[in-house]
């Protein structure tokens, strides 16, 4: 089968119910979708495109064991959660690392390289936008508050930090979430508070980020589509307040949907608009005055079917929106 006409290219692995929620929103519009997984090349997924000296375009297929997607059809691209490339499995481990970087290079590389197709997000985008450094400095560019914050890997300068803070105290976050282990797990590393005595020699081994603690009377979760801000208050249990509202089961929050005040969106935007996004997710706090706080926490891929199932806000139908180009 062939896919249609102004078809939107879903990418993210076999088992996604957040993306499956797009999709059911597109299936209801009747717009075209070809689904896949990085993962499916290439033993599931065939790629036949050629450039000639006379257009500047790729033309060709793509292509699995049911459809075929013809690049002149493509619309749109969501990237949203895929695995990674999946070499044969007869191959040598060096003859696998050397066919998967090939495979990023040739498929991905052609992928990122189609011109007339809109993206959420490309993935120069998001590349750029998930280093915290980068983000922080757009937030203030751009109007958003921050915390003081010091990048080191000297312990001295951490000690001298979080005394100079002891008032309001400190915490130490990861700049790239937690690591992986020998048996493939992953290991999350939640925001925690540090004092100077909690300092060691350590901090030497790589870069640490540490913070000034912000007063925070409830954390905010930010979901951005285009234009369109879905904010929601995030109220932990009473009992053992975390630091990092992430480090509570979801199921135990309380959801509240907020508006976002003016000078905040606009901040909002103007940082995704500086890296080039169309959707992000950021995590801000309120403070007891009122005054919304950026930490540095935007995730141009952030999870948010969680959030429309607690609240029922229409996060689908905007992706859908920005993925056709349909008003609000």
């Amino acid at each position: 089968m062939t896919a249609n006409a102004a078809t939107v290219a879903v990418i993210t692995r076999e088992h996604d119910v957040t993306a499956d929620l797009v999709v059911a929103e597109l299936h209801r519009r009747e717009v075209p979708v070809f689904r896949f997984d990085l993962s499916g090349f290439p033993e599931g997924l065939t790629q036949r495109v050629r450039l000639t000296g006379r257009d500047p375009r790729w033309h060709g297929s793509i292509r699995d064991v049911h459809r075929r997607l013809e690049l002149t059809d493509l619309r749109a691209v969501w990237l949203r959660k895929p695995s990674g490339f999946a070499p044969h499995p007869a191959m040598t481990a060096t003859e696998r690392q050397w066919a998967a970087a090939e495979a990023r290079a040739g498929l991905g590389g052609l992928l990122t390289s189609l011109s007339g197709a809109r993206w959420i997000n490309h993935p120069h985008a998001n590349a750029a936008a998930e280093d915290k450094p980068h983000q922080l400095r757009a937030a203030v560019a751009c109007g958003l508050p921050v915390p003081d914050t010091l990048l080191t890997n000297d312990p001295e300068a951490a000690r001298e930090f979080c005394a100079e803070h002891r008032e309001t105290g400190v915490i130490h976050k990861p700049l790239r979430g937690g690591p992986g282990t020998e048996d493939g797990r992953h290991v999350a590393l939640w925001a925690r508070p540090v004092t100077p005595e909690l300092v060691t020699d350590g901090v030497a081994r790589t870069t640490h980020l540490f913070q000034e603690r912000v007063p925070c009377a409830y954390p905010v979760r930010l979901t951005v589509v285009d234009d369109r801000m879905f904010a929601v208050r995030l109220d932990p249990p009473e009992h053992g307040r975390a630091v990092d509202w992430r480090a509570h089961p979801s199921e135990s929050l309380r959801y509240t949907p907020v508006e976002v005040p003016a000078g905040v969106a606009d901040a909002t935007r103007g940082m995704l608009n500086h890296f080039g996004l169309r959707f992000a997710a950021a995590d801000l706090i309120v403070t007891p005055e009122g005054r919304w706080v950026f930490h540095g926490d935007l995730n141009p891929n952030g999870q948010w079917g969680w959030i429309a199932a607690h609240t029922g806000l229409p996060i689908a139908r905007a992706i859908a929106d920005a993925l056709t180009e349909e008003a609000a």
